[in-house]
């Protein structure tokens, strides 16, 4: 199991509270974002198992690793998920078909590279348009 799949698809590497936590720059994101530090948590649903998540109930009662297995991908409450407004949310369905035809192992690689700033490699977000350690304009592709 790796910490940066989800069941809906989401790649938490490029989480802006994952990126805190294990960059040890908890304090400097709250300040950023505008937020009390208590509220950038975030533990991995794979790990944590959030009950109140509908792809942790869905994909862990019929067995599933991930919606990428689920033969009626996409339904109803990804489509409303990856819909929402939330940037970062419209890429579930786009990734959960790239991980169905390459494999989870390959779909967590091309993220990791997507989201490491191609000048100094440190980790950027979904939503950075400049890398936080070295300011180079980021595009995601």
């Amino acid at each position: 199991m790796n910490k940066n799949s989800t069941f809906c698809g989401l790649y938490c590497g490029a989480c802006l509270c994952n990126i805190a936590w294990e960059t040890n720059t908890l304090k400097e994101m709250s300040e950023r974002l505008n937020r009390p530090e208590e509220t950038l948590s975030c533990t991995n649903c794979k790990t944590a198992l959030h009950q109140d998540c509908s792809f942790v109930v869905c994909c862990s009662k019929k067995n599933f690793n991930d919606c990428s297995e689920c033969p009626e991908m996409p339904c109803v409450t990804l489509t409303e998920f990856a819909n929402d407004g939330i940037s970062h949310h419209a890429s579930c369905i786009i990734n959960l078909s790239r991980i169905k035809e390459i494999g989870l192992s390959e779909f967590l690689l091309e993220q990791e590279k997507k989201y490491t700033c191609p000048q100094c490699h440190a980790r950027i977000g979904w939503s950075y348009t400049k890398c936080l350690a070295c300011g180079i304009d980021i595009k995601h592709e």
